[in-house]
């Protein structure tokens, strides 16, 4: 027992290192996008599939000592393996920088392939150890292997907790893909181990079905196609909020390893909870959690703007309360709805003869969710709307599997569940509707439900209702079509009134539009989640001015307007050399004169064609009087191509300003990133960060920074009147102070010392909590 314990959590606890490792490893090699994380976590569920396939024909198609054979040959060449590939990457499972895309094309694709080709054998194998050695167990002990799933669900958690909080810090990426195959030895021995005592246990003569009959005499009926249906759905819906909720999680803050491993980590808690012991999972508990956790958290996605004002009013920090009650509200929305999910699996799941398949049904539905997160939807939608559609095939999964259930509370037609449910849901419009703060200005409406209400709960006691038990089911169906009415009308209302919605790999953009009663004030404004990254007027007065975070006082425009170049006694013969990472509108090319050259790195081709589209609603690209060239691909990698080449741009001005919603692609901002910076600008050339950031100090982070590679400078901070402009944060840094020291420039610039001290960001190494607000 204690071997196939200690193997089965070494499986899962290798499983689980290894994809927020490889995660970040090629973070870098795609933009930073919170999307990396969401297509690794479909390639290791696809992965899941495969292995549990493997594991439940190997196990139901040949006698015991057929699979040890099978099993410790394929386990032995994966070892195999990964040796040879240290001696060519230097690295048992990452790719060494050949690997590295040279265009954006087809992320999803490219980081599926390049994750077969590192990890995809060893994860294979892996994944399909914690079936196959509970089916073994099962054999050879006659029990119940169920609390070996749990116990493999704690190491997998185990993994991701130490993974942020001790690997990372500790180890360098190479080295800690060097750690994991020293610990896959392991794994292999005690895979060895296993395998000698099914070997000594089992017979040449026997036959898989021999292997089982004694099993049989335990089993009950066989699943139904029903069954298998709603193992399937059941673990889909869990799956899709887990993407769903990262994504939700990840596009205002940054695509860290500590946001991917939260939901994570709760949705494997829900597992080792559920699959523990059937008690842990009370109906009685989850089912009105659940309502709750889908009302305040369709609150806080309608009503998040309100809600913020609401903080000012009472003196508190909206930012760091706003960010506080976003996680908080998507992280207990996350765990009730996997804990409904895979809690109602539990109570589906079949005796051990039937176990691989039912692990595979699993399995198959927790890649169908992925591939609907990281795939389906940022192709068919608009909008980040699987998080709708995870809340809402919750609901419903639940009303069915209650309709099913003899014994559940639905099934008996109590009213007191379906009241609770009745009330929340006709009280969520409301809510909604008037504010998230405003509903004590609503009471008839409220009288009226609780009117509703107290009818359902003693009806049947008063004689008023005779027979309250088929209320109870009408009062549950109508509470999910009125939720799934307020999200698909809220998803409509809010993504009406844009001139231009888009999705890709990268992230929502959005084109919004004033109506204003003067045409000269007209204006375009490019929005990411519920950050601005851009706006352009329309009429001739304001079209060709510089706006939002790029106007006259900000630290960028202050640097262009005052740079040596530029008073110079003939411009035209000193022209600037601009590099920008990120396009975002192209504003900052209202900055260009004749002879300048703008050169903008940019990743994703949305901007790129919101940006320079002939006919489309910003010019500033198009219109500028410099030359302007845009560079496809991630900023980093096209100029590592760039210095590897000799063909170093030696910029005067190199701005950092790259962002998705208002999350931070840390990647941009490590002592790698900056060593790059440093070799494209000339001796006297500025570096430009961009760190304007609702939830993140990033100055602190700057100062360091600036300390590493002992740079001059400091932090122009512009809060300006004029509603043309918006505030900004920029850092500017030069090793000399040439430029800087010019006194238009100086006269803005306010010193980085006195920041607190945090630690130094490298690609192996990031802290989102040092830098929260």
């Amino acid at each position: 027992m204690l071997m196939y314990a200690a193997t089965i959590f070494l499986s899962a606890f290798l499983l689980f290192q290894v994809e927020p490792m490889l995660a970040k490893y090629i973070l870098p090699w795609f933009g930073g996008a919170a999307s990396v994380w969401n297509t690794c976590l479909l390639f290791f569920q696809l992965l899941l599939v495969a292995g549990y396939l493997y594991a439940h024909l190997l196990g139901t198609r040949l006698v015991a000592r057929a699979q040890v054979v099978v099993h410790l040959t394929l386990v032995v060449g994966c070892a195999v393996l990964m040796v040879a590939l240290a001696t060519i990457w230097k690295s048992p499972i990452m790719p060494d920088a050949s690997w590295k895309p040279s265009t954006p094309d087809f992320p999803i694709l490219r980081i599926l392939f390049l994750l077969t080709m590192s990890v995809g054998l060893p994860y294979f194998v892996l994944s399909s150890t914690g079936p196959l050695l509970q089916a073994w167990f099962a054999r050879t002990h006659q029990a119940s292997p169920y609390r070996l799933y749990s116990l493999s669900n704690i190491g997998s958690l185990l993994a991701l907790l130490t993974y942020p909080f001790v690997v990372e810090p500790a180890l360098h990426l190479r080295t800690q893909g060097l750690a994991w195959a020293g610990i896959y030895l392991l794994f292999a021995i005690g895979i060895a181990l296993c395998a000698w005592g099914l070997w000594n246990s089992s017979s040449d003569g026997e036959t898989a079905k021999s292997d089982l009959l004694h099993l049989d005499d335990l089993a009950g009926a066989r699943p139904t196609a029903a069954t298998y249906a709603l193992w399937i759905l059941l673990a889909g819906c869990a799956s899709l909020m887990l993407i769903a909720s990262t994504n939700q999680m990840s596009q205002d803050i940054a695509p860290i390893p500590f946001l991917w491993i939260l939901p994570l980590a709760l949705y494997l808690l829900s597992f080792i909870i559920c699959f523990d012991n059937e008690r842990w999972y009370r109906r009685r508990i989850f089912h009105p959690a659940l309502i709750v956790t889908v009302f305040l958290s369709l609150i806080v996605l309608v009503q998040s703007e309100r809600a913020l004002v609401f903080l000012n009013r009472l003196g508190l920090a909206p930012n760091r309360v706003n960010l506080v009650i976003q996680i908080a509200t998507a992280a207990a929305l996350l765990f009730t709805i996997c804990m409904v999910c895979h809690g109602e699996l539990v109570k589906l799941r079949p005796h051990a003869r039937d176990l691989t398949v039912f692990y595979l049904m699993v399995a198959l539905g927790g890649a169908a969710g992925g591939a609907v997160g990281a795939i389906v939807a940022p192709l068919l939608f608009r909008g980040y709307w699987e998080l709708r559609l995870a809340i809402t095939m919750a609901m419903v999964l639940m009303f069915v599997v209650l309709l099913r259930d003899e014994k559940s509370w639905l099934h008996q037609r109590r009213s007191v569940m379906a009241a609770a449910f009745l009330i929340a849901a006709l009280a969520l419009p409301q809510m909604i509707g008037i504010g998230a703060f405003g509903w004590l200005y609503d009471l008839p409406q409220l009288i009226v439900v609780a009117a509703g209400a107290m009818l359902l709960l003693f009806g049947k006691r008063s004689g008023l209702l005779p027979r309250p038990g088929i209320l109870s089911q009408f009062a549950l169906a109508a509470a999910i079509l009125i939720v799934a009415g307020l999200s698909i009308t809220s998803t409509i209302v809010g993504y009406r009134t844009p001139a231009m919605v888009t999705r890709n790999f990268y992230g929502v953009f959005r084109v919004m539009t004033n109506a204003p009663r003067d045409p000269e004030f007209k204006v375009y404004q490019l929005w990411s989640g519920r950050i601005m990254h851009g706006e352009q007027f329309v009429g001739q007065h304001e079209r060709y001015q510089p706006t939002s975070y790029y106007g006259p006082g900000s630290g960028i425009g202050l640097l262009m307007a005052n740079h040596p170049n530029r008073l110079a006694r003939n411009p035209g013969d000193w022209p600037l050399r601009v590099g920008v990472v990120g396009l975002g509108t192209g504003t900052l090319a209202a900055w260009g004169e004749l002879g300048d050259y703008f050169r903008y790195y940019e990743i994703n081709p949305a901007i790129i064609r919101i940006a320079t589209n002939p006919v489309g609603y910003f010019s500033y690209v198009r219109e500028s009087s410099a030359t302007v060239e845009i560079i496809t691909g991630d900023a980093r990698l096209s100029m590592e191509r760039e210095l590897a080449t000799g063909h170093p741009q030696h910029f005067d001005v190199l701005a950092i300003d790259a962002f998705s919603g208002d999350a931070v692609p840390v990647h941009l901002l490590t002592r790698e990133a900056i060593e790059i910076y440093l070799r494209e600008l000339k001796p006297d050339g500025v570096l430009a960060l961009h760190i304007s950031n609702r939830f993140l100090n990033l100055t602190p982070l700057a100062n360091q920074l600036a300390k590493a590679f002992n740079l001059q400078g400091g932090i122009v901070i512009d809060r300006p009147r004029e509603k043309i402009y918006d505030d900004s944060d920029w850092v500017l840094l030069s090793r000399n102070g040439k430029v800087l020291g010019q006194p238009e420039i100086a006269a803005h610039l306010k010193s980085l010392d006195g920041q607190r001290d945090v630690r130094l960001w490298t690609d192996d190494y990031s802290n989102l909590f040092q830098v929260i607000r």
